[in-house]
């Protein structure tokens, strides 16, 4: 069993290592603004994240089923917690997924924080060019005499005529 869950974890620990290399690409697409190969990307790393989700439920059962032969309750399925019940050399592998687990998402969690600020920077930049676009040109608030200019046609991007 011990074994089955070192395999699953390797499986889950490749596909987030994928999603690590996925997420550098995304940096790399964001700053050189490319749409296109930003919505393939994020296709990719959609089908990794199912996959991850799939082998979630094996993961969580394997746990449980560890700590009931184990003797423990059935909350106490933490990698951390059943290292320290297995046998040395099983101990040493889980202990080195966890190490890489720990670092992957770490590294995940910044790439992710600054992909966000590239994406919020790329909205704020086209809500910029937006509204500098269908800004309309400021004419005369008076007329002589005090009486209201009168307005001209507004200009808008949206062509409303159909």
């Amino acid at each position: 069993m011990w074994d089955e869950l070192i395999i699953l974890l390797n499986q889950t620990l490749e596909i987030y290592q994928a999603l690590l290399k996925l997420s550098r690409q995304k940096r790399d697409i964001l700053a050189a603004a490319k749409p296109q190969e930003l919505d393939l990307l994020t296709k990719q790393e959609e089908v990794l994240i199912i996959e991850a989700g799939k082998l979630e439920p094996l993961r969580m059962t394997l746990t449980s089923e560890l700590a009931a032969m184990l003797g423990l309750a059935p909350g106490e399925t933490a990698l951390s917690v059943l290292t320290e019940r297995a046998d040395n050399e099983t101990a040493e592998k889980l202990k080195l997924i966890g190490e890489k687990f720990a670092k992957v998402t770490g590294e995940l969690a910044e790439l992710n924080e600054l992909n966000t600020k590239l994406i919020q920077q790329s909205l704020d930049f086209i809500n910029f060019s937006i509204n500098l676009l269908s800004q309309n040109t400021a004419g005369t608030t008076y007329a002589p005499k005090g009486q209201a200019a009168p307005t001209g046609p507004t200009r808008s991007i949206l062509d409303t005529r159909a």
